[in-house]
Formats: C-alpha cells, structure tokens, sequence
C-alpha cells in the first residue's frame, strides 16, 4: 500500500507543476504590455476634424488621386464614377501642408481622407529627393524602437495594428509612404464602397 501511495505522488506533482506552469503563463499574457499606436503627428491626427487640422497646417480639399488618375489616363467614366461614389458617402480627400506647424523634415507631401468630417487615413510621403538625404533606416527606426517588432513584414514595409489603429510604412519605388487608418472608420468607408458601387 505504501509503495502504491509513493508512486501516486510524482504524477500528482507533475500536474500541479503543470498546472502551476499554465497560470503563470496566463498572468504574464495579461500583464503583457499593450501596443498603443499614434493616431498620426500631433495637430494632425485620426478622428480629427479639416477644420481642427486646420488650425496648425493649410488643409486644400482636392479631387481623389484614384479618380484623378482614371481621368487622366483615359477612363473619364470611371473617375467621374469614383468622385460620384465619394460624394455619396460623404468621403473627402485633402492635401495637406506646413502652415503654423511644420511637417517634419524630409516629408515632402501629406495628405488624409476623412468621412462624415473626420479623418480616417493619413498618409505622409518622403519622395526621391528626400530618399537622397533619408534612408529605409532612417525613417523606420523611430517607429522600431517605439513599437518593436512589426505585426507583418510584406518585404516592402512594415505594419503595426493595435485593433483600434494600424500603422503601414510602405516603400514603392522611390517613395516611402507612411499611412495611418482608424481600421473602424476604415472598415465602415470600405462597406460602404462595396454596397453602393
């Protein structure tokens, strides 16, 4: 009997060690950190209103370059379609600039799409001229050591996404592109695109 007891105990060990061994893991997921992504630079961010923007950078309303493109190049129905499409779902695009704030050195453009009046993407882009001056490194590492490890590689950028927000750095040719999405805003124009075409 006692030789049957003496052989219970080092299995009955094993699962409370294993046990023991899966709440500690459970805590340290719950204590884990949790990503919180910059909804764009400060005067010009997500959820902000044109106007808002307004007030530190000059905010110019301007056709949608996907419907500006189609018309250029040949498909004048498809823009005018895309421009139709956006004013039906209340989507605006804007460019935007230095005015009292500046954008920060080696972005050479910028620009956000809002819907119903508030901004949903932002994009800020560093052309050829500033790639002389910037490299890939130059421009990600800020990001890297504020966020860590990117969520996805694509090869050609990198993204970050906290559920509320999603951060992409994009290099295409001889541009790099920064995009910030509200993903909810994001997801509510893409719906909407799709169901009144």
């Amino acid at each position: 009997m006692q030789k049957r007891a003496h052989n219970l105990r080092w299995p009955i060990f094993l699962c409370v060690c294993f046990v023991l061994f899966l709440i500690s893991g459970c805590t340290k997921e719950q204590n884990a950190p949790t990503l919180n992504l910059s909804r764009g630079l400060a005067g010009l961010e997500l959820g902000m209103t044109p106007e808002q923007v307004g007030q530190l950078f000059t905010v110019k309303e301007d056709t949608d370059p996907v419907a500006a493109l189609l018309t250029k190049y040949g498909k004048p129905e498809d823009g005018n379609a895309i421009s139709q499409q956006n004013k039906t779902l209340k989507k605006q695009y804007f460019r935007i600039s230095s005015g009292v704030g500046k954008l920060p050195d080696g972005i050479t453009s910028a620009d956000a799409y809002s819907t119903h009046g508030i901004l949903y993407q932002i994009g800020l882009h560093y052309d050829d001229a500033s790639m002389k001056k910037l490299s890939w490194k130059d421009i990600t590492y800020p990001y890297l050591a504020k966020y860590g490890k990117p969520v996805k590689d694509t090869g050609s950028g990198y993204v970050w996404d906290d559920g509320r927000s999603r951060l992409d750095i994009e290099s295409s040719g001889s541009m790099i592109n920064v995009f910030f999405f509200d993903q909810i805003l994001e997801t509510e124009v893409k719906k909407s695109e799709r169901e009144k075409p």
